[in-house]
């Protein structure tokens, strides 16, 4: 892959100099491209401005949008850099972007990120419209509404699948190796930034305290507090904090949230520039004295892993699931006068025993897999089609998946509509209140899916909560 960029460059440099040589000869009286190809005093930025002059001259097909040309150029600088948190943001997008973080925005609901030209879904928020929609952590975004969406900026991705309350969009999703797209239809919303969910779940004698995270917002910290609170008087003997699927936000959250659970004197995390040395956040209140459970999973990032690494490390308790995504950097926004905005890499963090996890993640001390039926796909029809009888297509094996998770036996899951798949179709149309015609339309496929969601949700099928459940018992 190097070389092939090494030849494209030089290439490009080869071409350039015959163009120039070309320009030369065509044009040797023009004292206008004189002053273009040699401006004075721009120093280390004078091919920038070179390019960007000659090209608003002579391209042939230029149009007069300056602004295109700058952030284009801004765009490849920072590509340039290879590293995927740090982005370009014009105003537009910048809004965008901090939307989550705050109060209410109008899209699906999931966090992204640009991995080889790739838009990948970081984690949906839990009860978003991506959530409900069947979108998974991990899936990668090819096609936004029949546009193939791959190699553009992340910006240009998010914009085109945020749009107006009630309007849909589609999603083209590539799931693991497949390389058939799954589409996946999601209508916007409202997203309300709700980011702490609590529940107290009595268990024998014990009143364990859930709280789920969706992200790491401006006022995570206060609604923590609050909800411990609440589950404090409720009773609750222990906790589990529950950070899977959720992919960070601020600094300042994560680290008020973990000094309030961990005693004085702790090490949180280190957060260190490219100079060296760095700032060392620690806990500074009394902490609390009950046994603590984390969960993560491939979906939990950044401030997620903050929490679980200082629980781990500082703290000394349970961390439970699968090895987290891996961000181990810091970013910062520094606007530009032209009021967008630079998300830049400025920093990294390292646990409270010095690790660096970027790329690597958090391990869990409690390795525990999630139900494979949690990474079924879901079942889509598409143009009005129906599934039936002795008919081969990948969402039929999605089908007979879910109908096995379901407890409707089929005798085979490679996508052919055979007999028993058949048999068990029409059993659970007729559980379902459908007309038993053996046939999956649409009603039938989108009740399929909403009965596999209700199982995913139902906590006593969730093998990673009930390992949490389990250890706060011993």
């Amino acid at each position: 892959m190097k070389r092939k960029k090494i030849f494209q460059i030089l290439a490009s440099f080869f071409l350039g100099v015959i163009v120039t040589l070309l320009l030369t000869l065509v044009f040797p009286a023009k004292k206008t491209m004189q002053t273009i190809v040699s401006p004075a005093n721009y120093g280390e930025t004078a091919a920038i401005n070179q390019v960007y002059e000659a090209l608003k001259t002579y391209h042939y097909f230029y149009e007069g949008d300056s602004q295109a040309l700058i952030d284009g150029a801004i765009a490849g600088m920072i590509d340039a850099l290879d590293d995927p948190h740090s982005t370009y943001f014009t105003m537009t997008d910048y809004e965008n972007f901090v939307e989550h973080l705050e109060e209410t925005y109008s899209g699906i609901g999931c966090e992204v990120t640009n991995i080889n030209g790739y838009t990948m879904i970081v984690s949906p928020f839990p009860n978003s419209p991506a959530d409900v929609a069947g979108i998974l952590a991990n899936d990668l975004v090819v096609e936004v509404d029949g546009e193939n969406v791959v190699g553009q900026s992340l910006q240009d991705v998010t914009n085109k699948i945020k749009g107006p309350v009630g309007s849909t969009v589609t999603l083209g999703i590539q799931r693991n190796d497949n390389t058939d797209l799954i589409y996946i239809e999601v209508t916007r919303q409202a997203i309300d930034q709700e980011t702490v969910k609590t529940e107290l779940i009595p268990v024998g004698e014990e009143s364990i305290g859930y709280l789920q995270i969706s992200t790491f917002g401006e006022n995570t910290a206060n609604e923590f507090k609050q909800g411990i609170e609440s589950l404090e008087e409720q009773g609750m003997t222990s906790l589990i904090v529950d950070l899977r699927n959720n992919s960070g936000g601020y600094l300042t959250s994560v680290v008020e949230m973990v000094d309030y659970l961990l005693p004085a004197d702790k090490v949180i995390t280190t957060i260190e520039g490219r100079e060296g040395g760095g700032t060392t956040y620690k806990t500074s209140t009394e902490g609390k004295d009950y046994p603590i459970v984390t969960l993560i999973n491939e979906g939990s990032a950044s401030a997620s892993e903050i929490f679980a690494a200082a629980m781990k490390e500082a703290g000394g308790y349970e961390v439970i699931g699968t090895t987290s995504y891996g961000k181990g950097t810091v970013q910062v926004s520094m606007p530009l006068d032209d009021h967008s905005s630079l998300k830049i890499t400025t920093q990294v963090w390292k646990t409270p025993d010095g690790n660096w996890i970027n790329e690597e993640g958090v391990t869990p001390t409690i390795e525990v897999e999630a139900p494979d039926f949690y990474y079924y796909y879901q079942v889509y029809l598409t143009d009005g089609k129906s599934l039936a009888y002795d008919m081969v297509d990948a969402s039929i094996q999605n089908a007979q998946n879910i109908l096995n998770t379901l407890g409707y036996r089929v005798d085979r899951t490679d996508g052919y509509f055979d007999k028993s798949t058949q048999e068990a179709v029409k059993a659970f149309q007729k559980d379902s209140g459908i007309e038993p015609t053996g046939v999956i339309d649409g009603k039938t496929a989108g009740d399929l899916t909403l009965a596999l969601r209700d199982k995913v949700r139902d906590k006593q099928y969730d093998t990673q909560l009930q390992k949490a459940i389990g250890v706060l018992q011993q």
